[in-house]
Order: structure tokens, then C-alpha cells, then sequence
């Protein structure tokens, strides 16, 4: 036994030593969370997140004060804060956060930025080198006229106490919307050159908005094209929704309204997906190949006017949630309603579908947000203004391509009344106006114009032989020919199921319209891949100087016309000559 008594008590040591080293875990689990270490500022670093390095508390009522949070509450508990965190502060809770600063470098200005704006109201509380309590205020509570910096974020300056850690608490209030966002500290040289680049690109995005709404305002005048005042409300929307979503309207465009400054990120972007909505619509027109989407749209445009109203008279985190709701009914319906323009086939309107695509996809961010699936980030907040910034010149575009198309249409609409719908040449009753002024010309400035009048002479025989069709085809080669040699100052006519005039204004020489002839005459003998193997146009010519020299036909445009009509039956009947001159 004396052998077995030491070897024991060492075995009861070593076993006491492990239960001991077991236990060390639930001893860390059960003690409270040390502080982070104090955040050093000093020259090697410009920006520094809080995230791991500061830590949050929630107040669920709301009603505690500063002097509360820094004796430490009973029955809350501090914890660290990390990256991407998401709190949902619903009725009266407020976050509180704190961390301390020990500032090495204070040749810097050192500042303390949410990366985010929107936020219903924040302060920034510290003590001072006598122990008094200082306080800076931010938020969407508050004119950004009368924030502790004006900016497009909340920005609060640190204190400058050398080689002394300060202890800063931040308080948030923000209701509906779930909380997320980075604080970061800056020194005020490196914020100030973020702010400039930043500025520099919105500016860019914003000029362009409203270039674009300018120019679609001017596009509807031009081309009467209604698209194109939807598009200029729907750029016009979307560019101030950004403004507001951004800060830049609170700082720039209403800085002092409060209540707008407040609401206006709640009106905007509802208003604009609803324009956008019916730009589509009006777009796309889903009617013509059935009425589900064409109804559904528009009761989803009366139902989110409805939600606007709500959310405004009554605001709360359901009416919010509703609007989110309306808002991806609203975006799956624009989808289905570019799928359906899609398949048209039509180019414009592919265009316009691949252009909607990047705002589309980017539209979803926020409501990802709203309803607590995503962070705030840089993609969440920037997404639509870089959609927009893709979308704008190719959405532009679709409805260049839309109007010149439907303006096309219309303008050969319009030619009808002056022109023959078949060759596209001038008809004879506006013919016969033209030569009448031509003649007016011609005697009183005491020159000569020309006139030639063609006779497709093998038209009968390449209808009989070939067809309604090639004779068809043979007399718009044959007017096209007449067009070729035709100046910019000449009128070309049909002015008979296969006769054409050409009026050569003038002054004019005879060698001239003689080479005019020659030419016609040439081209007419010459084959086409677009008539029959063989088949030629025989044309016949009658050419004139005018004013007839005798002067008996005066003006009269019909009566020289018809005296050109009896030359061409006496052309008839010299089967051998193929260009007559009546009075040269």
C-alpha cells in the first residue's frame, strides 16, 4: 500500500486537472462578452468599419436616455455587432450602439459616416474633456439643413483628444423598414474625396435624366407620339425616386421641407413603377393579343394609388409590406408583358424588351430589402441608377425605332394624296399643278423647260405573255429608270395605266433633253434580273420645249399634255422611231 499511495494521489491530480480544463468552456460561455478593443486612429489607415469592432444594444421601449445606456441598463445586454446585420426595429425599439476611439493622429479631422440615408432620425452622444454630454443629430426627422453636417448621409465629427479613448454611443430610430447599414470612420480629407467621385457620377446620371426628358418632350412634339410623354414622366420619376432613395434630394432639392424629406422615397418609387407600369403597356400593348394582362395592369395601377393613399394616411410596417407586394405583381407583369412583346418578333419592340430588362431586375433590390431578405449595400442602393444608366440610350433607342417606323406609315399615308401607290411617282392631278407653275416660270423669266412623255410601248404584250404581275414589275423598273435621270428640280408622273411624264424645269438646252431621252431610252433596252429571261422595255418618247414658241396652249397644263398625248399617236405610227420632238 505505501507503494500505491503516491501513484494514486498523482492519478487524482492528473484527473482533476483535466475535469478542470473541460470545464474552462462553460466558464468563457457563462462570463459576459469583454469590450472590443479601442479603434486606434492614426495616419496608416483612412477608413475603418465598426463592423466586429463595436457593439449594439436594443431598447424595446424606446424611452431610455443617454445616461441610462452608459450606466448599463439592467436586463439588456450589450453584443458585438457584425458585418451585414439586419434588425427589425418595430414599434418604439431603438438600436444602440457603442465603441470606443483612441485617437493617435490628430492632425486629421476623423468622422463618423452611415454608409446609408433613409434613416428615420440618428445622434451620436460622447462626453467631453469637462465630462458634458455632447450630441449630434442626423436623420429624415430633421431638415438636412439642420443636421450636425449637412450631407447626402449622416455624417458626426469625433473629438479630438490625443492619446485618450473616448467612448461614442449611437442611437437609431427607424420604423417600417428593417435596419441595416455600415458605419465606418473617415478621416475627413479621404470622406470628402468619396463625396467628390460620387457626386461626379449621380451628377452624370442626373444630367442625363434630364436630357432625356427634355429631348422625349421634344420627340412627343415631333412626332406626336404619346410614348414618348409617358417615357419623359417615367425617366422624370424614376430620376427624382433616386434622388430621394440617395440623399441627394434632401441635400440639394428640398433641404428644408421635413416631411417631404421624410415621405418622399415612399411616394416616389411607388409612382414610379406605377408610370412604368402603364409605359409599358401603352409600349407593348398587351390588348391586342389578349385583355388578362391588359385588365390585370391596369388594376394594379388603381390598386397602388390606393396603397400610396394608405401608407400616407395610415402608415405602418403592413400598409409598407402591402405596396411591397403590389410592387412584385406589378414587376411580374411587366415581365409577362415583354415576354408576350418578345415573341412578336418585331425589332423595336425587342429593343425595348432587352432595355426595361436591367431596371426590371435591379426594381426587386428594394423589395428584397423591405421585406428583410437583403441587406443594405452598395448593389441595393446603386443597382437602379446603373440599371437606369444601361437602360436609358437602349430604351431611347426602341422608341426611335417605334416612331420612325409608325412616322414612315403615316407619311406614305400622306404621300397617297400626291402620289401613285404602285411606282410611287407623282400622280397626274398634282402633275398637271406643277407644270402649270413651270409654265409661269418659263414666261416670265423668258426660259424653256422640257417636257417628255413616255410610253412603256411592250406593255400589253408582257402582260399577255407573262402576266398581271411582271407587267406590273416592268412598269416600276420603268419608273425607277425615269427617276434616275431625273434631277433633284424635275417632277416624274404617271400620267396613263402605262404612260409617264417627266417635267425638266428649267432653264434647259436641247442637246439636253435629248441626252434625257437617249439615255431613258438606253436603260429601258437594257435586261433586268427582275423581268423574265429576254424581256426588255421598248419605251417611245415624245419630247417638247415649253412654252410652245406658236404660245396658243398659254398656260393651260392639261391642254399641253394632251397636245403631247396626239405627238405620241403619231409616233404610233412610225414603228422604227422611237423619239419624236415636236417643236425643236
Amino acid at each position: 500500500m505505501p507503494f500505491f499511495a503516491p501513484v494514486w494521489r498523482r492519478l487524482r491530480a492528473a484527473l482533476g486537472l483535466c475535469q478542470a480544463l473541460l470545464c474552462l468552456p462553460a466558464f468563457a460561455t457563462d462570463a459576459a462578452p469583454s469590450d472590443p478593443a479601442p479603434i486606434a486612429l492614426d495616419a496608416r489607415r483612412a477608413t475603418i468599419s465598426l463592423d466586429g469592432r463595436s457593439q449594439q444594444l436594443l431598447d424595446p421601449t424606446g424611452a431610455l436616455g443617454i445616461d441610462e445606456i452608459a450606466a448599463g441598463p439592467p436586463g439588456l445586454s450589450w453584443r458585438l455587432r457584425g458585418a451585414d446585420e439586419r434588425v427589425v426595429l418595430s414599434g418604439q425599439t431603438a438600436l444602440w450602439l457603442r465603441f470606443d476611439v483612441l485617437m493617435r493622429d490628430t492632425q486629421a479631422h476623423w468622422e463618423l459616416e452611415l454608409a446609408r440615408s433613409g434613416t428615420d432620425a440618428i445622434s451620436m452622444y460622447y462626453r467631453d474633456a469637462h465630462g458634458q454630454w455632447r450630441v449630434q443629430r442626423a436623420g429624415d426627422r430633421l431638415a438636412v439643413s439642420d443636421w450636425a453636417n449637412p450631407d447626402r448621409y449622416p455624417v458626426f465629427s469625433l473629438d479630438v483628444r490625443p492619446d485618450e479613448t473616448v467612448r461614442y454611443w449611437v442611437r437609431v430610430e427607424h420604423a417600417r423598414v428593417p435596419f441595416s447599414g455600415v458605419f465606418q470612420l473617415h478621416d475627413h480629407n479621404t470622406l470628402r474625396e468619396q463625396r467628390i467621385h460620387q457626386q461626379f457620377v449621380l451628377g452624370a446620371y442626373f444630367g442625363m435624366a434630364l436630357l432625356l426628358t427634355v429631348v422625349a418632350l421634344v420627340n412627343m412634339a415631333v412626332f406626336r407620339d404619346a410614348a414618348f410623354a409617358t417615357y419623359a414622366i417615367y425617366i422624370s420619376l424614376l430620376g427624382l425616386s433616386m434622388a430621394a432613395s440617395l440623399g441627394v434630394g434632401g441635400q440639394f432639392l428640398w433641404p428644408n421641407l421635413v416631411r417631404w424629406n421624410q415621405e418622399a422615397e415612399f411616394i416616389l418609387l411607388p409612382l414610379m413603377g406605377l408610370v412604368g407600369l402603364m409605359f409599358v403597356r401603352q409600349v407593348a400593348q398587351p390588348r391586342r393579343i389578349g385583355r388578362t394582362l391588359d385588365r390585370l395592369s391596369l388594376a394594379l395601377s388603381a390598386a397602388w394609388l390606393i396603397g400610396v393613399v394608405w401608407d400616407q394616411s395610415q402608415p405602418s410596417a403592413l400598409s409598407l409590406q402591402v405596396l411591397s407586394a403590389l410592387g412584385t405583381l406589378s414587376m411580374l407583369t411587366i415581365a409577362a408583358m415583354l415576354g408576350m412583346a418578345w415573341r412578336s418578333g418585331e425589332t423595336w419592340i425587342r429593343w425595348f424588351a432587352v432595355s426595361m430588362v436591367p431596371v426590371l431586375l435591379a426594381s426587386t433590390l428594394p423589395v428584397l430589402r423591405n421585406f428583410n431578405l437583403l441587406s443594405s449595400s452598395f448593389l441595393s442602393q446603386y443597382g437602379i441608377v446603373i440599371a437606369a444608366a444601361i437602360e436609358a440610350p437602349l430604351l431611347f433607342y426602341a422608341l426611335l425605332m417605334r416612331s420612325r417606323i409608325q412616322h414612315e406609315t403615316q407619311a406614305r399615308a400622306h404621300a397617297l394624296e400626291r402620289t401613285e401607290p404602285l411606282t410611287g411617282l407623282t400622280h397626274r392631278p398634282h402633275f398637271l399643278l406643277r407644270l402649270h407653275d413651270s409654265l409661269v416660270r418659263a414666261q416670265r423669266y423668258g426660259h424653256h423647260s422640257a417636257l417628255l412623255l413616255v410610253h412603256l410601248h411592250n406593255h400589253a404584250e408582257i402582260a399577255a405573255r407573262h402576266g398581271r404581275e411582271v407587267a406590273d414589275r416592268a412598269l416600276v423598273i420603268a419608273a425607277s429608270q425615269l427617276r434616275a435621270v431625273a434631277r433633284d428640280v424635275d417632277t416624274a408622273a404617271r400620267v396613263d395605266d402605262d404612260s409617264f411624264a417627266l417635267l425638266m424645269e428649267g432653264p434647259v438646252k436641247p442637246d439636253q433633253v435629248l441626252h434625257t431621252a437617249t439615255s431613258l431610252l438606253a436603260n429601258g433596252l437594257r435586261l433586268s434580273p427582275r423581268l423574265p429571261a429576254g424581256t426588255t422595255l421598248r419605251l417611245r418618247m415624245v419630247v417638247a420645249l415649253l412654252p410652245d414658241a406658236d404660245g396658243e396652249l398659254a398656260q393651260d397644263a392639261a391642254a399641253h399634255l394632251e397636245w403631247m398625248r396626239q405627238g405620241m399617236l403619231t409616233l404610233s405610227e412610225e414603228p422604227r422611231k422611237a423619239i419624236l420632238r415636236l417643236n425643236f
